[in-house]
């Protein structure tokens, strides 16, 4: 049976991460995971994701409508202009806005686009890298939490290094699957629930994708918030009991159930974000795992070059 190839590094070697709906393959070379469906089978999947206002009604019950302003001080990015790969609610992109850069995203959903613009009064927002203008560049370009949605990584890579001014950069985060968490939790790791994740590198499959797309990493490292390894244990645990209770119940009960569970979900939310913020003071697990590259997300800074380098170094992090 033919398998997908990794999407960073294009080997076809893999072995069975786990299943959750499909089959999860970590990649023998560069041990990135990613999920065994078809092009096709992900473009459905992807043109169905938040297309509504649950992530909208989350996030803000979560932070508000103040701007992300902690977050976009963090990155310090370069330049004058800046456009943001999948946004979201925008907060982040409000903030760049209010410190004086001239901002753009481009935007899947068409419900995060139009919040962005009746809320933060953004534009413009492209719906896809295809719809920017060819004249159109940034200095910076920022995309948080967008790879794990990125079927073909290397082609979204090169279109973003189009994009980007002589000297810009591209700003990457996203979830790391060579993480503690993940080791210990396999296809039970949240990221593998949400119905358009597939794909996550690992510090390897980042250089190597890079590569491949022609960009250079100026920088790699390793990142989680607070305790995030016990909370994403205790997310296992909790959706193998939803599991259980949901395949006792009928259709009906499902529905309903899952309603509730959303709505009881708020308050947990808005608990953890401010449990982030303090235990970052007493927790030195996350700095550990950060140092030994297996923290829960794994952050790049890339840069496009006329020619592939001849070899790169990643920060210390193996694979």
């Amino acid at each position: 049976m033919d398998h997908r190839p990794c999407p960073f590094c294009c080997d076809e070697s893999s072995s069975i991460f786990g299943t959750r709906g499909d089959i999860w393959l970590r990649c023998r070379t560069c041990r990135s995971v990613f999920r065994d469906i078809t092009a096709d089978k992900f473009g459905r999947l992807h043109d169905e994701a938040f297309q509504d206002a649950d992530f909208l009604d989350a996030v803000v019950a979560t932070h508000g409508l103040e701007p992300a302003r902690a977050v976009w001080d963090g990155l310090s990015l370069p330049g004058r202009s800046l456009l943001e790969i999948g946004p979201g609610s925008g907060h982040l992109l409000a903030a760049a806005h209010e410190a004086g850069r001239a901002v753009a995203a481009v935007e899947h959903s068409q419900a995060n686009r139009k919040f962005i613009q009746d809320i933060w009064g953004i534009g413009p927002l492209y719906p896809d890298l295809a719809a920017i203008p060819q004249d159109v560049s940034f200095d910076a370009v920022v995309a948080i939490n967008v790879l794990e949605h990125v079927y073909d990584i290397a082609g979204f890579l090169r279109s973003i290094a189009k994009v980007i001014t002589p000297g810009g950069v591209l700003f990457v985060s996203t979830s790391n699957a060579v993480s503690l968490e993940a080791r210990l939790l396999g296809s039970a790791w949240a990221m593998c629930k949400t119905p358009d994740h597939v794909s996550f590198p690992s510090p390897a499959g980042m250089v190597r994708a890079a590569q491949v797309s022609n960009m250079q990493v100026e920088r790699l490292w390793s990142t989680e918030v607070p305790f995030e390894l016990p909370v994403s244990v205790l997310v296992a645990a909790r959706d193998w009991k939803r599991a259980r209770c949901c395949s006792r119940s009928t259709a009906t009960d499902g529905y309903s159930g899952k309603i509730n569970a959303e709505k009881s979900g708020m308050p947990a939310k808005r608990w953890l974000a401010r449990f982030y913020s303090c235990g970052k003071f007493i927790d030195p697990t996350s700095r550990l795992l950060g140092a030994w590259g297996r923290a829960a997300n794994v952050k790049a800074c890339l840069r496009p070059v006329s020619q592939p380098p001849a070899s790169l170094q990643e920060d210390g992090l193996d694979s």
